[in-house]
């Protein structure tokens, strides 16, 4: 008989989730996440995001594979337990069977929120950037830091979700801390440049990218680089994702000619 209640709750709560991830209050009042073995296939492959990077080689840009099923739920289960290892705020392993995890919950808001919402905007893009490179610093890497991804947690630290795929598999490290940044900048360089705050930004990331490995700054330079011609791209009728890869490329290219 198991007397882990987490694995009892968990063995309780999989058949009768119908989403692949949803959050559950325990009889105890905890909040937790449970992820159920599924076609789980990321949406924004399937963006034009995804197409750019197919057509002009930006391989730290292309979804990384994800077989669904019980692979997935095996390979985040043995990411959070290797990130936490490493110090890297992730939610902590409650339970786990071959058909789904459970998992603690980080808090209410993601940077992405904060970001877009609160008037000390560039504060918080700052933080999910030092997050970034703390990771980098442990030694590993994260899965998809886009900003709705990464926890303004409500002690004032910086957690990490979503671990369906591990781009270490098939990249490099150094590849794989280049594509951490350019799935940050690519989701929150809009929304500066939207706030009218793109160019504190460049300063703040030519700041970081003083801290960085060479090869690193040089890696995101070099995959952005095909994309410089989009900067020019501003009327909505472009679309949201070719948009977000216009503001990221207007951003590195600010960066590279007012520093260079």
């Amino acid at each position: 008989m198991n007397n882990n209640p987490y694995q009892v709750a968990l063995a309780a709560i999989l058949p009768r989730q119908a989403t692949n991830i949803a959050r559950h209050t325990l009889a105890s009042g905890e909040t937790v996440w449970v992820r159920k073995a599924g076609k789980s296939i990321p949406q924004w492959r399937y963006t034009l995001i995804g197409y750019f990077a197919a057509i002009f080689h930006l391989n730290a840009l292309k979804p990384v594979p994800n077989p669904g099923g019980r692979a997935v739920i095996a390979t985040e289960a043995e990411r959070l337990q290797i990130l936490e290892a490493h110090g890297v705020h992730v939610p902590h392993l409650l339970a786990r069977s071959a058909d789904g995890i459970m998992f603690t919950h980080l808090g209410e808001h993601t940077l992405l929120e904060c970001i877009e919402h609160e008037t000390d905007d560039l504060t918080r893009w700052q933080q999910g950037l030092d997050a970034i490179r703390a990771v980098h610093e442990h030694g590993q890497y994260l899965s998809e830091p886009f900003a709705r991804n990464i926890i303004a947690c409500p002690d004032g630290s910086t957690g990490f979700i979503d671990f369906e795929e591990d781009p270490g598999q098939y990249m490099s490290f150094t590849a794989c801390e280049s594509r951490d940044y350019l799935c940050y900048l690519q989701s929150t360089a809009i929304i500066l440049k939207q706030r009218g705050h793109l160019d504190a930004a460049v300063r703040l990331w030519h700041a970081h990218t003083r801290t960085l490995s060479p090869t690193v700054v040089h890696d995101i330079q070099a995959a952005v680089r095909p994309l410089l011609w989009m900067r020019c791209l501003h009327h909505p009728r472009w679309g949201k994702d070719p948009l977000r890869l216009a503001a990221l490329a207007e951003l590195i290219h600010l960066e590279h000619r007012t520093y260079a």
